[in-house]
């Protein structure tokens, strides 16, 4: 595949007919070749992913050339110091710019919106999954996952959709992901100016915008098993989600699956 718009955007452009995981392949060529040979924003991209990775070890994949697996290298300081903080803010800035980059193919009035931390959704159906994974040179891969033209009985949930159901006006994999790029690298590049401070950088309020966990009633499944409700009430300065439960405590959640809740009666 020629990707030739996002080859005007990114420095480095690896198509694969098909293969595992995206992310494990640029974490092998990162490991194999010279460090200038993967600039900041290189890609590794198929149609055609047999093992994708996902948060909480899980892993998905999906009929042969119906979705897009696009995974990005980011160099998050450039050179320049950059705060552990910082890093908690990738994965959000990259649902952030994924959901930008859709909305600008759904048509009104779907919405398409970042569900904390990793998850885009199309009117409330997950259309795409981010997982970031930090590298040994301190790098990090941002993998996203998007449905482009999975059917209704092809899709892994019934909780999913794919841009071809959402009537979206393209569902090529090269649109897609320079429409991505184009959202990611600007907001990248604010991150970077800052050290990692999303705060200074004003992203805490892009990203709060785009997300449509904050104000909701939420279940939070936190690494210990326990499962508080309550609701979000928005963003710390590392990226964790500040969830209010019903019993008056105050919770920063950095990991954890996260479910909305449409209702809470009687404290159930």
């Amino acid at each position: 595949m020629t990707l030739s718009r996002t080859r005007e955007i990114s420095p480095r452009v690896v198509w694969l007919d098909e293969i595992g995981s995206t992310n494990t392949e640029l974490a092998r060529l990162l490991a194999l070749e010279p460090a200038d040979a993967w600039p900041h924003l290189g890609v590794v991209a198929t149609d055609t992913q047999t093992a994708g990775k996902g948060r909480l070890g899980r892993v998905w994949s999906a009929p042969a050339g119906t979705s897009l697996a696009a995974s990005v290298l980011v160099r998050p300081g450039r050179g320049r110091p950059f705060s552990a903080e910082g890093y908690g803010w990738l994965p959000l800035i990259a649902g952030t710019a994924m959901a930008r980059a859709l909305s600008s193919l759904v048509p009104a009035p779907a919405q398409v919106e970042l569900k904390w931390p990793n998850d885009v959704q199309i009117d409330g159906a997950k259309v795409c999954g981010i997982l970031t994974e930090l590298q040994p040179d301190g790098s990090v891969i941002i993998g996203s996952g998007v449905n482009l033209t999975l059917a209704a009985d092809q899709l892994p949930t019934p909780t999913s959709t794919s841009l071809a159901l959402a009537g979206a006006t393209s569902t090529a994999a090269d649109n897609v992901l320079a429409a991505y790029l184009s959202e990611l690298a600007p907001l990248l590049d604010r991150l970077a100016a800052t050290g990692g401070d999303a705060s200074a950088a004003g992203l805490v309020t892009d990203v709060s915008t785009s997300c449509s966990t904050i104000g909701r009633s939420v279940r939070v499944e936190l690494p210990s098993g326990e499962k508080p409700v309550g609701t979000a009430l928005g963003l710390d300065a590392r990226g964790c989600l500040i969830v209010t439960t019903m019993e008056g405590e105050s919770l920063a959640v950095a990991a954890g699956d996260v479910t909305h809740l449409r209702v809470i009666m009687n404290g159930d």
